[in-house]
């Protein structure tokens, strides 16, 4: 804090707290149990892969799968293409330079490798087009840790769909052929929105959104908080990160590229709270236990910075989410974003709201929530008299009374 001028220690104080932190056992738990639920759904076997960076030539990414082209048995001078192998893309990137780093390919492509080992016949892991044939798969799921612009889960889902084998099989999706999905940890809005607007129309399944400067913040704070990060950006980066982000979110294998750059990106005279997006350095949040009480603060925190009206005084999650539900979107992914909470957990915490009647189908504040509301604000401007001492008050200067 001591890097930024006195006058704006007290905003950059609030973006640092509201930087949500993702513990490596939470994340792998997380990312499973949505795979697991995504495996229950079916059609099995799935064909899982792990989303790598891929290579383009002329602009595109490189197809998939390799192909082969034959002469047409059905019509006379056009050639049939076919895709074709066992063995898909490498599960994590071949090292092909002396220190060579892998990213969070390598911590996602542990988590496919130990769901395999516990549904070895409902799985295929980064297979070929051989095998998908073969083995009938229907859903062809791609992972991930991170959705920020969504530019990288775009390339290989378009290295895929540059095969005529896949979108001849995706065109057969509603009896027999190949659909489409993606699985992250977290997801931008923006990006989100992205991946969903390619042309395979992937499902995408999320464990949370991830909160934004533009999604925590209310309008008017945004702008503020921007101009923050520009301001004290080193020189060369992207105030906002990759995209024009501003991502408040750290894994435990590293902090996103999209998030602001004051707080990875070191130079001579500003170091990083996570000095090139390694979170095992010293000095990294990830030095401390992260605690459920830590957490709930940081929640807390989230939702006093995104709240436009009276300030409620929250007393627990409930009354958390009944803050936040104050400004629209209301939307159980919308608040996830806000709050930087699992969105299976805003969820639950919703049904259970209109439950006590606290909201209604459409997330809005019932009677009885917005009573809730309003002793909780008067709570929380409830102040203590002022304490005097005992001595006499005697003036020290009279005038005679006007018009006597």
């Amino acid at each position: 804090m001591d890097q930024f001028d006195e006058a704006d220690r007290a905003d950059a104080a609030i973006l640092a707290s509201l930087i949500r932190l993702v513990p490596g056992d939470a994340f792998r738990r997380d990312l499973t149990r949505v795979l697991e639920d995504r495996l229950r759904i079916g059609p099995n076997p799935m064909a899982l892969y792990n989303e790598t960076e891929r290579k383009k030539w002329n602009g595109q990414p490189n197809r998939l799968f390799p192909e082969t082209s034959r002469a047409s048995k059905m019509q006379k001078g056009k050639k049939t293409v076919r895709a074709y192998g066992r063995v898909g893309p490498p599960l994590v990137p071949r090292q092909r330079q002396v220190a060579e780093e892998i990213g969070s390919e390598g911590v996602v492509a542990n988590v496919l490798t130990q769901l395999h080992k516990r549904h070895r016949k409902s799985i295929l892991i980064n297979p070929g087009a051989d095998i998908i044939r073969e083995k009938r798969a229907r859903r062809f799921v791609l992972v991930t840790d991170f959705i920020g612009s969504g530019d990288r889960v775009i390339n290989y889902l378009n290295a895929a769909w540059r095969l005529r084998t896949v979108r001849s099989w995706w065109s057969r999706r509603s009896h027999s052929g190949l659909c489409f999905e993606v699985v992250a940890y977290a997801g931008t809005e923006a990006g989100v929105q992205r991946v969903k607007d390619h042309a395979s129309s992937p499902t995408v399944s999320l464990v949370t959104r991830c909160p934004t400067i533009q999604t925590v913040f209310p309008r008017g704070k945004v702008r503020q908080m921007e101009e923050l990060c520009r301001r004290y950006a080193p020189t060369g980066s992207k105030p906002m990160g990759y995209g024009e982000v501003g991502a408040l979110l750290a894994f435990d294998h590293g902090m996103p590229n999209n998030a602001p750059s004051i707080f990875w990106k070191d130079a001579r005279r500003w170091s990083a709270l996570v000095p090139e997006r390694a979170s095992s350095t010293a000095g990294s949040p990830y030095q401390e236990t992260h605690t459920p009480e830590k957490e709930r603060a940081r929640i807390e925190a989230s939702a006093k910075a995104s709240d436009t009206g009276a300030i409620l005084r929250p007393t627990s999650l409930e009354t958390i989410i009944l803050s936040a539900l104050r400004r629209s979107p209301r939307h159980s992914e919308a608040i996830s974003g806000r709050l930087g909470m699992n969105i299976d957990d805003v969820s639950e915490i919703l049904d259970r709201l209109k439950g006590w009647g606290w909201i209604n189908a459409s997330h809005q504040l019932t009677e009885r929530g917005r009573m809730v509301a309003s002793r909780l604000i008067r709570q929380d401007r409830k102040s203590p008299l002022p304490q005097g001492d005992d001595t006499m008050y005697f003036p020290n200067a009279l005038r005679a009374p006007r018009d006597v």
